[in-house]
């Protein structure tokens, strides 16, 4: 059974500057694809898929040295919300997907759970390139974590949605 936990978090400076800048990082990226996506249909009638641009992304954060910053996680993540919205598209679902703004206060991303880059510990969290990152809850999670997604807040608190697969 798979279950969510969204607790508040309580990153360092330097924690919540690697955040903000992944935030960024992820628009971008959700941007930059949107576009290439349509460019590429008006000139061949073709949609490019999820693996076209995953492997395209390799290419592009060795010519943009910034996005190697936040984790690789974040940034397929973002393009599979892409995807997804693609589909949900065709499939008469919902609208057509549109770029994301720095003044849309809803800042998000997912990072997934491989290799123990994710662990839960009593007052803090470890996760990919932040590291330990105070927490506030007591609610134990029993099972496998699957990925969490760090968000803030319009008032600037943060916070982490975890997903996981709860042991039966």
């Amino acid at each position: 059974m798979i279950k969510s936990l969204k607790v508040r978090i309580y990153p360092n400076k330097k924690q919540e500057e690697l955040i903000i800048k992944t935030f960024g990082c992820v628009r971008y990226v959700y941007n930059y694809y949107l576009d290439k996506r349509i460019k590429y249909y008006k000139n061949y009638k073709k949609s490019l898929s999820y693996n076209e641009c995953s492997k395209d992304l390799t290419s592009l954060k060795r010519d943009l040295e910034w996005l190697k910053e936040p984790d690789k996680f974040s940034l397929q993540s973002s393009l599979k919300n892409l995807d997804e919205s693609y589909k949900r598209f065709f499939k008469g679902l919902g609208d057509f997907p549109k770029f994301k703004s720095k003044n849309n206060k809803k800042d998000f991303y997912t990072t997934k759970f491989t290799n123990n880059n994710i662990e839960m510990f009593e007052n803090y969290m470890k996760l990919p390139k932040l590291g330990k990152v105070k927490y506030r809850d007591n609610s134990i999670i029993s099972g496998k974590i699957l990925n969490v997604t760090i968000s803030k807040t319009k008032t600037g608190k943060y916070f982490a949605a975890i997903t996981y697969e709860k042991e039966i």
